[in-house]
């Protein structure tokens, strides 16, 4: 986690598993990595006929669906830490039938109040 007294950084939230977020930052951080693939993917689309357009978009729409896929893991135990669980719980998000249920359980849970075992609350109410 960030050292005590500094904000933690966008590499932090995006690609580290330890620590707290809370509700809001996670749902954020999942329609980011949403619309940047939806971008690709629309890029990818409309070069079809354009070999090399369409190579480097494939490659960018493999590469961000990588990166998501790693950081949205990473979000995923910040999450359940915030919850007060076991960050290996986040890999129920890729059991097919488990994801949207894990995902919306996310979204909704509050997380603990004040700290716990995986650092202390740091946003107001409503997380």
């Amino acid at each position: 986690m960030a050292e005590e007294g500094r904000q933690p950084s966008m590499t932090w939230l995006f690609f580290s598993p330890s620590g707290r977020i809370g509700r809001l930052p996670f749902l954020l951080s999942w329609l980011f990595w949403f619309v940047i693939g939806g971008i690709f993917l629309m890029q990818t689309l409309k070069n079809e006929e354009q070999d090399t357009a369409l190579a480097l978009w494939t490659l960018a729409l493999i590469v961000s669906g990588v990166l998501s896929t790693v950081s949205i893991a990473m979000l995923a135990i910040k999450r359940l830490h915030d919850i007060g669980y076991p960050g290996p719980l986040a890999l129920c998000l890729f059991i097919p039938v488990l994801s949207p249920i894990v995902f919306v359980a996310l979204c909704l849970w509050p997380g603990t109040q004040g700290e716990n075992e995986y650092g202390r609350h740091r946003n107001g109410p409503g997380r």
